[in-house]
């Protein structure tokens, strides 16, 4: 089997090495050689590759060539068939490869890769991670890590590759480009965004557009759902390129024409059910990023580093200490975060969190989160674990404005040898009982996203019809749809939107009977209740009027009911047109008023509420956890922290964080009273 290549030693910080690939056919032989440049000013234009090693095979030396390596594919052919296919390949067609007279040993999805791009007339020159790094020299590696975006930077273009493409891709990409085409004939042709378009308008009309009838959002999002977009790395190497061509199997296309596109359905929320994928995610993330540094500005605004931990938790790195250092040179930390990879991942993540807290920022605590996926790390609850995703994003991230201890100041200590750490506090309440039907997270959600605006509705966001004089319910369209070919996208779509409207009923109702367990209420429970789903706050953060219960009664109606937004709305406006007797003029002006209010409320409560558990208190307070929370879990502030926790007793005076959460009434410096019992809590 292949010896391990023979490296020379590179002059650091400022050289790195370049992969030159001799032209050839896709089936020929890869030769290629190694050479030494400086990336700051390279001799000749290089290239950048940018993939996921994850979907390479075992890269353990000490396999045998001839060894068949199983494959499997699943999946749906254009009929709607499933397609089940298996096979084996063996690990010497995968894997060995000459480079400067030495056999080197990569991974499949590398080999792959590396077939598809290369030229067939030209020599190519590329970096790749894998091979231009010494992977086995920690010295190097530490070294390379702080200069990683200068040599995407450097690069003429970065290659960016998703794997193999499937006779399925090809329509995925033309639902992709369709959508693209609709969004022009609405912002460029049709003027909308000149013209002061709401987001519900242009939801409205992006939805009753014939061309959107079939497109294939579930295909689209299984392209969206590779590997590559999970991959931490692929942050920072996508917002310090300057041009990036995107590669499936065969196919090539312009970063721009996909994140153009994901950009719009992403901000104007045109299709909820595909927006929890995280690709969507991440292409925002990354796009605002890169053209904020490729735009000319000199001026960088770094992210703190704790809100890009959060937003990319769920994406993957093989060490999970990269989880950090792959975002360092984002977020304006480089320069004071030694990066050491002779550390343990536990003393990574432990470090920061003690860096924070001696600095006086308690916001870390917020990002802890007890989640029930397993891990082999091993943490204190004090420290966030940023292998794990929580299912939803902490208060903080999500920007609610809260002050739960006031104008105290932060009283606390760390013992990282015992792993503690020592917080005064006051204990709040204690939680009776909880809301357990809510799915969380959702089936087809793998981590905390973005949430639709109106995510509760079963109307495929066409919220507002009434509006545009369309009132119909959409028991029809249901209907005409139910009776289409299962291949037919429009009919999958409609029976996911369907049972995401009978989950949501399911659980809302949940929600009552925790809230109102002898099932009375009085005007000031029903206003602490929607006061709660709404955390208290509108979208932005205004403390919400008399209208917010309007709002919740028309919110309610629609997500327990069999009617849309629009057949409620008209009916409110019918009733009290019959029975106030308003003019055509004053109906509209209610109508107007009616539909706002409901936008305000259910935004608010998606915003703030989302992937959230419902609690009562021992006290009759609502409020709001993380999955996971239990009865008898304590409710408690830390003193110079904004936000509320949720703390579970591990005996002998210790506590866990179990996460953050919202308490009605006590989210405004209430607590910091002495009828609440101060503490000074041990964490473990």
């Amino acid at each position: 089997m292949a010896s391990s290549y023979p490296y020379r030693p590179l002059e650091l910080p400022y050289e790195t090495r370049v992969l030159a690939i001799t032209p050839g056919n896709f089936d020929d032989e890869l030769v290629c050689g190694l050479t030494h440049m400086n990336f700051t000013s390279p001799d000749e234009p290089y290239e950048a590759l940018s993939y996921c090693w994850s979907k390479g095979v075992d890269r353990d030396p000490g396999i045998d060539p001839d060894t068949e390596i199983p494959w499997a594919v699943y999946g749906r052919d254009d009929d709607g068939n499933v397609v089940e296919k298996s096979g084996t390949t063996p690990w010497k067609d995968l894997v060995d490869d000459e480079y400067q007279g030495e056999s080197l040993t990569i991974g499949g999805e590398l080999f792959r890769a590396l077939r598809r791009l290369r030229r067939k007339t030209a020599p190519l020159r590329i970096w790749v991670d894998a091979l231009c790094i010494n992977q086995q020299d920690v010295a190097e590696r530490n070294e390379h890590v702080k200069v990683m975006g200068d040599v995407y930077a450097g690069a003429a273009r970065t290659r960016v590759w998703l794997g193999e493409s499937t006779r399925m891709d090809f329509q995925a990409l033309r639902t992709l480009w369709s959508i693209g085409d609709v969004l022009d004939d609405l912002f460029v042709k049709r003027g909308m965004l000149k013209s002061g378009a709401t987001m519900q308008e242009i939801q409205w009309h992006f939805n009753n557009t014939a061309d959107t009838d079939q497109l294939d959002w579930g295909l689209l999002s299984e392209v969206l759902d590779r590997a590559w977009f999970k991959r931490t790395w692929i942050i920072q190497e996508v917002v310090n390129s300057k041009a990036i061509a995107v590669h499936l199997g065969e196919l090539e296309f312009p970063w721009t024409s996909m994140s153009a596109v994901i950009k719009a359905v992403m901000e104007y929320k045109l299709q909820a059910t595909i927006t929890e994928c995280k690709a969507f995610k991440a292409i925002s993330i990354m796009e605002d990023l890169r053209l904020e540094r490729t735009g000319g500005s000199e001026a960088r605004t770094a992210m703190p580093l704790l809100n890009l931990l959060e937003e990319l938790r769920d994406f993957r790195a093989t060490i999970p200490s990269d989880k950090i250092y792959g975002i360092l040179g984002l977020t304006g930390r480089k320069g004071d975060f030694v990066v050491d990879y002779t550390q343990s991942p536990e003393d990574v993540f432990t470090n920061l969190a003690v860096e924070e807290l001696h600095a006086g920022n308690l916001d870390v605590l917020a990002h802890c989160v007890d989640s029930s996926k397993p891990t082999s790390l091993k943490l204190p609850s004090w420290v966030p674990d940023w292998t794990r995703p929580g299912w939803t994003e902490p208060l903080r991230i999500r920007g609610l404005k809260m002050s739960a201890a006031g104008e105290t100041r932060p009283d606390l200590s760390v013992n990282k040898g015992e792993g503690t750490l020592r917080i005064r506090g006051r204990v709040l309440d204690r939680l009776a009982v909880i809301e357990t039907r809510r799915l969380i997270p959702p089936p087809n959600q793998a981590g905390p996203m973005e949430p639709d605006d109106n995510d509760q509705t079963s109307s495929g966001g066409k919220i507002g019809m009434a509006k545009y004089g369309d009132t119909s319910s959409d028991t029809e369209e249901r209907r005409a749809s139910d009776e289409n070919p299962i291949n037919d996208a429009r009919h999958r779509h409609s029976k996911m939107v369907k049972k995401a409207a009978q989950h949501h009923k399911y659980w809302h109702l949940g929600v009552i009977d925790v809230a109102f367990p002898d099932k009375t209420a009085t005007p000031q429970t029903l206003e602490n209740l929607w006061r709660t789903f709404m955390c208290n706050r509108t979208r932005d953060n205004e403390v919400p009027g008399e209208s917010g219960s309007t709002g919740f009664d028309i919110f309610f109606k629609i997500v327990t009911g069999d009617k849309g937004p629009a057949d409620i709305l008209q009916e409110r406006v019918d009733h009290t047109e019959s029975s106030h007797g308003l003019s055509p003029q004053d109906a509209d002006v209610h109508c107007t008023a009616e539909k706002e209010a409901f936008e305000m409320f259910s935004g608010a409560h998606s915003k703030w509420c989302y992937n959230r558990r419902f609690f009562r208190s021992e006290s009759g307070r609502f409020g709001w956890g993380v999955e996971g929370i239990r009865s008898g879990d304590a409710v408690v502030l830390f003193h110079g922290c904004d936000s509320v926790f949720i703390l579970r007793d591990a005996g002998g005076g210790r506590w866990r964080i179990v996460g953050d959460g919202y308490i009605h009434g006590l989210m405004d410096g209430e607590g910091v009273d002495e009828q609440f019992e101060e503490v000074c809590f041990q964490i473990v």
